[in-house]
């Protein structure tokens, strides 16, 4: 586990201090939990490229508003969904109103339980499940897995590629509630994997960090483009961050 659990105590300490308020863009600074596993090359926190492109992940999908939906279509941002089973069928409309090139659907297990805590067979089963149910929606398997909390053991990327998952994504910035967080405390950069939830503070969140990522010179990609062992030649799912 890379960043997760030093991550969420950081940032429940700032929303604290934060009180509600809808701040500037403000990094701060976090220290690793630990040093990335052996198994790098499965596990990934960010993407190396020499492009000026990070990716946006959004996990669960627990409320998802018109006003969201509106944002994610008319500025035809690339989205990693990482959205839970329950989600998929609470909220399948709005979920297939996004759908569009560089949006796709990925793997966050069947009930969001933490990996760690379980045995071989049931990350196994929670996977697998999962996948199953984003294909019953979305007519396509999972690639990517997303553990709950970033919470992963050495029986996870067993199970993970017994499912057929061909990379385990965790995630090097956080960002909600007005601030963004990225590990080592620098701005964000490019390859940077970004966490986002689908909460009631999501809309603001990400005009946040569209926001942040033009003052960057940085724009949105397709994690699939990237990511996937087979990519396109020449990735087509960037989008310019509008004026």
């Amino acid at each position: 586990m890379y960043i997760s659990e030093v991550a969420r105590r950081s940032f429940s300490a700032v929303l604290a201090l934060s009180a509600g308020l809808f701040a500037l863009p403000s990094i701060i600074n976090i220290s690793p939990v630990q040093a990335q596993s052996a198994n790098d090359s499965f596990i990934v926190d960010r993407v190396k490229t020499k492009d000026p492109v990070v990716f946006i992940t959004i996990d669960d999908g627990s409320v998802i508003t018109d006003g969201l939906v509106n944002l994610l279509l008319s500025k035809k941002i690339p989205i990693t969904n990482f959205v839970l089973s329950e989600a998929l069928k609470t909220h399948w409309k709005a979920l297939h109103l996004i759908r569009r090139p560089g949006t796709s659907f990925e793997n966050h297990s069947e009930t969001h339980r933490l990996m760690s805590s379980l045995s071989l067979k049931e990350q196994t089963s929670e996977i697998c499940r999962a996948n199953e149910h984003v294909r019953g929606n979305y007519k396509k398997l999972p690639i990517f897995f997303r553990p709950p909390g970033g919470s992963h053991n050495s029986n996870t990327v067993i199970a993970a590629k017994k499912c057929g998952i061909k990379k385990i994504v965790l995630w090097n910035v956080e960002a909600d509630q007005g601030k963004i967080i990225r590990s080592g405390g620098n701005p964000m950069q490019r390859g940077d994997i970004i966490l986002l939830h689908y909460l009631n503070s999501l809309e603001s969140s990400l005009k946040l960090v569209l926001a942040e990522l033009k003052r960057l010179g940085l724009r949105p990609a397709s994690l699939r483009d990237y990511l996937d062992p087979a990519p396109a030649a020449t990735p087509t799912t960037t989008t310019t961050l509008p004026q």
